[in-house]
């Protein structure tokens, strides 16, 4: 029997097969719920712009993967009795993905304020 090389399409078959899969682990449920936050957030602004839009999808899923778990640690630290599961991490990575880029800016100002701090006592 004579082998032939794979087409595009079962290569793009055995591609759209493995993203489905990975979408459908933790990791891509997180970043997806990381991603409605960030469109979440988006939608309720007044002023909405496309560009925005990718901006709050992208920056939501990115902070779901980072950020998660600093949700996690905040929410115990405010006293919430929280168990573990699956869907904890949905919730943390949505959460996190809506305040995303409110918590990276305000660790931004924070590194600048520290960093502006180091360099006043360093000039003195």
């Amino acid at each position: 029997m004579d082998m032939k090389d794979p087409t595009l399409w079962d290569r793009a078959l055995v591609a759209a097969s493995g993203i489905v899969t990975w979408l459908t682990g933790e990791a891509g449920r997180a970043l997806i719920a990381g991603a409605a936050g960030g469109l979440y957030r988006w939608l309720m602004q007044e002023r909405r712009r496309l560009r925005d839009g990718v901006v709050a999808v992208l920056s939501g899923a990115v902070a779901a993967q980072y950020l998660g778990p600093v949700v996690l640690a905040l929410l115990r630290m405010a006293g919430l009795k929280l168990t573990e599961g699956p869907e904890l991490y949905l919730t943390s990575g949505f959460l996190a993905g809506l305040a995303g880029m409110s918590l990276a800016k305000l660790m931004v100002a924070l590194m600048e304020a520290q960093a502006a701090r180091l360099r006043g006592e360093r000039g003195k």
